[in-house]
C-alpha cells in the first residue's frame, strides 16, 4: 500500500527546500567565493619548489581557484570551492524525501571532504609532479561528479530498507 503524503506534510517540505535554496544563495555562496579566494588558492599559492614557479594560481573567478603557466593562457586545471550545483540538486532531492534526516549535511560533508583531496592532487601536480594533475581529474570527473548525484540515491536505499526493517509484517 502506498502512502500519500497529506498537503501539510508537502507544504512543509516545500517550505524547507525553499529555506534551503534561499540560505544557500544568500549565505553558503559567499562562504564558497571567500574558501577558494582566501584559503584554497593561497594554500596552493605557498607551495614552493622549484616546479611550482612555473605555475600561476589564481582565485580571482568567483568560487573556483585556476591554475595556468606562468609563460602561457591555457588552463592547467580549475577547481571549483565544493558544494556547489550538484549539492543543491542532491540535498533538494533528500530534503524532499526526508526533510527531518540530515542526509544533506551528509552529503556536504563528503563534498568538502573529497574537495581537501583534490586540493592535495592540485598541489601535488603544481609542486612535484604531472600526476597530481591526473589524480585531481579522476577525482573531479569520476569520483566527485559522479557520487555527488549518486550519493543521494544511496541514502534513500538505505533509508526505505529501514523502514522496511522497522515495519511489522503482514499475517
Amino acid at each position: 500500500m502506498v502512502r500519500r503524503p497529506n498537503v501539510r506534510a508537502v507544504v512543509v517540505r516545500v517550505l524547507i527546500i525553499g529555506l534551503f535554496i534561499g540560505s544557500y544563495v544568500t549565505v553558503w555562496r559567499p562562504v564558497r567565493d571567500w574558501a577558494s579566494a582566501h584559503v584554497m588558492a593561497p594554500l596552493l599559492a605557498e607551495v614552493d619548489t622549484p616546479r611550482a614557479r612555473q605555475y600561476a594560481v589564481s582565485g580571482e573567478r568567483a568560487r573556483a581557484i585556476e591554475i595556468r603557466p606562468v609563460a602561457g593562457t591555457e588552463l592547467v586545471a580549475g577547481m571549483a570551492a565544493p558544494t556547489g550545483l550538484l549539492f543543491v540538486i542532491g540535498s533538494v532531492f533528500l530534503l524532499a524525501l526526508y526533510p527531518t534526516r540530515l542526509y544533506w549535511v551528509y552529503l556536504g560533508l563528503y563534498q568538502w571532504l573529497l574537495g581537501g583531496l583534490m586540493l592535495g592532487a592540485l598541489a601535488v601536480g603544481v609542486g612535484w609532479t604531472d600526476w597530481g594533475f591526473v589524480l585531481f581529474d579522476l577525482l573531479e570527473t569520476d569520483i566527485y561528479r559522479g557520487t555527488s548525484l549518486g550519493l543521494p540515491l544511496l541514502f534513500a536505499w538505505l533509508a526505505s530498507h529501514d523502514t522496511e526493517t522497522e515495519s511489522p509484517p503482514n499475517s
